[in-house]
């Protein structure tokens, strides 16, 4: 009989090296203080180097609007603790750095990072997101392919998913995708539906869609996957500058009903 192993347990936190990562970059670690390790209670930071010259730490929280406040906590910390670093992007849960090549050094930028982001998650998360940014949207099943299933999917009716996603302040988790395309969470779990399987080859601008418990606004015509449910005028997104001025994470933004002569009005 064959003489019995104990299987090689891997820690969950440790992100698997490529084999591009484990020949052209710094070793990837995952960062785990004695008293915080993966056998301790508490979760500890995870910090990955996807880059020559930058560092990504991820921090074990929910992606949501505590996650977003913690990371921005994040940002500026280690903008003090870090003053060569080019640049910083906060997403979700998460904290990108870039630095310089000629001061990068990784053993001690992780070092840092990682003592920043303990004392983040010590602290109780805060932000000051200022006044809401007021976004009008004409829930109308003309605009909006999807509002219909949404209400059929949630067992209610169209006036009451206009009401349920306009009736949150929603925090800016993210950007991308495009100028000035905002990830806001989290909609109410009622109106909650994924992607589609095949996204559309053509979204128009303005249109307001869902992806599970995220809502987003479409800044310009394109494709897209979410499910439709409103629209804003689209003449509010024609500055993609402004978009991206207003838009920033942490930002807090709320829908406004409109009937659809407001819509048209507004040069929908």
């Amino acid at each position: 009989m064959d003489s019995w192993r104990r299987p090689r347990v891997r820690c969950p936190w440790r992100p698997r090296r490529s084999a591009f990562t484990a020949t052209t970059l710094p070793p990837r670690r995952c960062f785990a203080a004695s008293a915080n390790s993966c056998r301790g209670r508490r979760r500890s930071p995870v910090i990955t180097f996807p880059g020559p010259v930058s560092a990504l730490v991820t921090l074990p929280v929910a992606p949501d609007r505590d996650g977003i406040a913690r990371v921005l906590r994040l940002e500026r910390s280690a903008r003090d603790a870090l003053p060569d670093l080019r640049a910083t992007i906060p997403a979700f849960n998460r904290l990108l750095v870039e630095g310089s090549p000629h001061s990068w050094d990784a053993t001690d930028i992780e070092s840092r990072l990682a003592a920043a982001a303990e004392k983040c998650l010590a602290e109780t998360p805060r932000i000051d997101a200022g006044d809401p940014v007021s976004l009008p949207v004409c829930y109308d099943p003309e605009l909006a392919s999807d509002l219909e299933d949404v209400a059929a999917n949630a067992g209610v009716g169209v006036a009451e998913v206009a009401r349920l996603h306009s009736g949150a302040a929603y925090a800016v988790l993210a950007t991308g995708f495009a100028p000035g395309f905002a990830y806001l969470g989290d909609v109410d779990a009622r109106i909650a539906m994924p992607r589609l399987t095949t996204p559309r080859p053509r979204v128009e601008a303005g249109a307001v869609g869902i992806a599970d418990r995220r809502t987003g606004v479409y800044p310009a015509a394109g494709p897209g996957g979410w499910r439709l449910i409103g629209r804003v005028p689209s003449a509010l997104f024609a500055d993609a500058a402004e978009r991206i001025a207003r838009f920033r994470p942490g930002a807090s933004v709320q829908f406004r009903p409109i009937d659809r002569d407001e819509y048209e009005a507004a040069g929908g």
